[in-house]
């Protein structure tokens, strides 16, 4: 009796040592296969990424010296950053989507001249290497019965090793009649102070 006991006593341990491997086997396997899982879901955005999936119709800029920047920022992304044409085009849009309804339409071919200068500006190795809004609110003024206001930025605009200018611009704003958002009407270079 104590050979058979002997040998139910392996058998038991045996299958014990089984089981406990197979539990850690898929304990193994659980973890690994939620930490690739959860590395192949991470996705970074990219700058290219914030412009494109800006959507005005819901998330408008809720102020003129912030319409400014997402333009200037816009402007950046197309100058010196990666992207398909696409894309490209999807960043226009939004570039096209924060001007004001009058400039657009003395401007029909808006889009595509706005790419011709990206082209150009590609080409010729430039790049905005920053740029900075003014921080003060704009003074508004009332003109037809519309408000508008003037919002100043600097670009520093570089080309390829030759340095850096920078060109200050202000930009005519005015606020649209359907919404009440703010437009770009227009903009000018500014001398230096």
């Amino acid at each position: 009796m104590e050979k058979g006991s002997t040998s139910s006593a392996v058998i038991k341990s045996v299958v014990l040592v089984v089981l406990g491997a197979i539990v850690v086997l898929g304990l193994y396997f659980l973890f690994t296969r939620n930490k690739s899982t959860s590395n192949e879901e991470t996705y970074e955005i990219t700058v290219v990424d914030e412009i494109t999936t800006t959507n005005l119709e819901k998330n408008y800029p809720a102020s003129a010296r912030k319409v400014v920047e997402l333009y200037a920022k816009s402007m950046q992304v197309l100058y010196r950053e990666t992207y398909s044409d696409e894309q490209r085009d999807q960043m226009i849009a939004v570039v096209q989507g924060l001007m004001d309804e009058d400039l657009l339409a003395n401007n029909p071919n808006f889009a595509q001249s706005i790419r011709n200068e990206v082209k150009e500006r590609r080409d010729g190795d430039y790049s905005i290497s920053a740029f900075v809004v003014q921080t003060k609110e704009p003074d508004e003024v009332t003109v037809n019965g519309r408000k508008m206001c003037n919002v100043d930025c600097l670009f520093n605009l570089r080309h390829a090793s030759n340095g850096t200018t920078a060109n200050y611009y202000s930009f005519i704003l005015r606020r649209d009649e359907e919404k009440g958002n703010w437009k770009i009407l227009g903009w000018t270079l500014k001398e230096e102070e």
